[in-house]
């Protein structure tokens, strides 16, 4: 019997051989596939989770993002009456002043300035709050994966210094000072260039309003080079970041604050930034007209038919306290309807969410675990 046996194992050799072969095989290629497989799982579930943690910081910075611009509009607000009193001029010209004349004159200027610059600065400052605070906000997500992962922080890209963070964000502080400063000087120069002209009598309607409005926003925009003239809002980065003379050298880590302030210079002089700051401007001046075309309604109906709204015309000195008025409504605290549009833009949202990724990116961060 055993005989037959081994002469039938001698006769199969190779069958036995290849069986063998196939089924030991098989064996470890499931195996490794399953090995392989749960390394891919695993690699995905760790993708996912990252995913869910980036979009989790991102989502707590935007709302910290919206929450800073909301809390800094009194000091904005502020910083505009203090330039431009039209308060002060107007409880002179109760008095009967013998400078009467002059005192409109200046009225008329300080009044239509504060209405421009009031949004030109809400949506300065939102742009460049929303700037900061993700290159910020990618940066951190970063450190903390490292620490999460149990490595020391690259000095190289980590923001973490508290110092180094209030430096950084003082940028804001130093717009509503030198910024906001230089910002009226130059919108007061246009204003007065193209309304020195127009007489305290003389009636507008909302279009004629509207005009005037496109022709200062033009001198402001629009006063460079050739060279530049393809993005019409870069003479406004002079404002956003102020160029310091006075050296800090107690500040510790200037070299990662000069990368900082690097980064932040591309980024407002890139064309996607332009592109969606150009699109909060036109929404704040649509708004400003909204406001204005209020003023016109009540005086569309008359005792025997109702006007056309851009047929009415008013003096320009009846429409002075109203636009000195307006700052109140442009620049009010929360629930302010022009810096809520600004910040749910959706220009914006795209612009603040491309600025994180490229800031949060951690493609260069090894698992100690795996490091050989």
């Amino acid at each position: 019997m055993l005989y037959k046996i081994w002469n039938f194992v001698k006769r199969h050799k190779k069958k036995f051989i290849f069986g063998a072969v196939v089924l030991f095989g098989g064996r470890y290629f499931y195996h490794y596939v399953a090995r392989k497989l749960r390394d891919f799982q695993d690699k995905e579930a760790a993708e996912c989770l990252e995913h869910a943690r980036r979009q989790h910081h991102f989502d707590n910075n935007q709302r910290t993002c919206n929450m800073t611009v909301l809390s800094m509009l009194p000091t904005l607000r502020e910083r505009l009456v203090t330039l431009l009193n039209t308060e002060e001029i107007t409880e002179k010209l109760k008095s009967s002043p013998t400078d009467k004349v002059q005192l409109w004159e200046d009225l008329k200027l300080l009044s239509l300035t504060r209405v421009i610059v009031v949004v030109y600065a809400c949506t300065m400052m939102c742009m460049m709050l929303r700037v900061q605070l993700n290159i910020i906000g990618g940066y951190m997500f970063v450190d903390n994966v490292r620490q999460h992962k149990g490595m020391s922080a690259n000095t190289a890209i980590a923001v973490t210094p508290t110092p180094v963070q209030e430096r950084y964000l003082a940028l804001i502080r130093e717009f509503f000072d030198k910024g906001v400063e230089n910002l009226v000087a130059k919108v007061k120069d246009a204003v007065y260039k193209e309304t020195t002209s127009l007489t305290l009598k003389e009636k507008l309607s909302l279009h004629n309003l509207e005009a005037i409005i496109k022709h200062i926003r033009e001198r402001i925009e629009n006063g460079r080079e050739v060279s530049i003239k393809e993005i019409p809002t870069m003479p406004l980065c002079d404002f956003l970041i102020c160029r310091k003379t006075s050296s800090q050298d107690d500040v510790p880590s200037d070299d990662l604050y000069l990368q900082l302030l690097q980064e932040t210079q591309d980024i407002l002089e890139s064309h996607d930034f332009h592109t969606v700051f150009s699109t909060g401007l036109d929404r704040g001046f649509a708004k400003l007209v909204d406001y204005l075309a209020e003023f016109y309604q009540p005086l569309q109906k008359n005792e025997t038919s109702r006007v056309e709204l851009h047929d009415i015309s008013v003096p320009l000195a009846k429409l002075i306290p109203f636009l000195s008025g307006l700052l109140y409504k442009l620049g009010s605290d929360a629930p302010n309807p022009l810096v809520q549009e600004l910040l749910l833009l959706e220009q914006t949202k795209t612009l603040a969410a491309n600025i994180y990724e490229a800031f949060s990116q951690i493609d260069d961060i090894e698992d100690p675990q795996l490091a050989p």
